[in-house]
């Protein structure tokens, strides 16, 4: 999963334990562009960031060919940090923000219903 890949640490320390945060998706919304049929050719997955809130981040999503001139797809899920033992919503600490914020990105150009 190409949230994962980005952010390796996100609720999980650097022993592999467990944190106290808990991401998990409120919203996703995916705009198939192109047929992806399976092939032995790689392709690309763009990740950023577009938005951040007190305790909800979204992610973009491009799938692209490797040459980046064909976009298969293009999604956008919203992430919502809770406290692992209540499970209510946890705001991002400073550092927390920071590391999404490397990551600002334009809004992704999906079709609306």
């Amino acid at each position: 999963d190409a949230r994962f890949t980005l952010f390796p640490r996100m609720g999980v320390d650097e022993d592999g334990a467990m944190t106290a945060s808990l991401l998990v998706v409120v919203k996703h919304e995916i705009d198939y562009v192109t047929p992806l049929t399976f092939r032995p050719v790689p392709f690309a997955v763009e990740v950023w960031v577009p938005r951040i809130g007190r305790s909800s981040v979204d992610f973009a999503y491009e799938i692209l060919d490797e040459s980046g001139e064909t976009t298969y797809l293009c999604a956008r899920s919203r992430m919502v940090q809770l406290d692992r033992a209540t499970h209510a919503p946890r705001p991002f600490t400073d550092d927390e923000r920071a590391v999404f914020e490397r990551f600002s990105g334009e809004e992704p150009a999906l079709h609306r219903w």
